[in-house]
């Protein structure tokens, strides 16, 4: 693993208690980890794609922006560690 995807450890360890979306991965890394510079959503999506032996990427759910204009919401990845099952609906937290 590069220096520069460090924070794969900490999402796995984020993902053994719930499921997640790329955005709320983004998010937890700067508030549980303290992280400077978390990455953003696209390449917390790409970097775990990269990595499809312990990650799996369970479906898509929808995000709104707060700071859109438009107030659109789209679509992001929600991942969860490959061996862990998770609850179906929101939070998807592990069984």
């Amino acid at each position: 693993m590069s220096r520069k995807n460090i924070w794969v450890r900490d999402v796995e360890k984020m993902l053994q208690e719930r499921a997640m979306s790329s955005t709320e991965i983004s998010f937890a890394l700067k508030d549980r980890f303290g992280y400077r510079y978390n990455p953003h959503a696209r390449k917390i999506t790409l970097v775990l794609r990269g990595s499809k032996d312990k990650f799996i990427e369970m479906d898509k759910v929808s995000v709104s922006s707060p700071l859109s204009v438009r107030r659109e919401s789209h679509n992001v990845s929600l991942w969860g560690l490959r061996e862990v099952r998770y609850q179906s609906n929101y939070p998807y937290t592990s069984l």
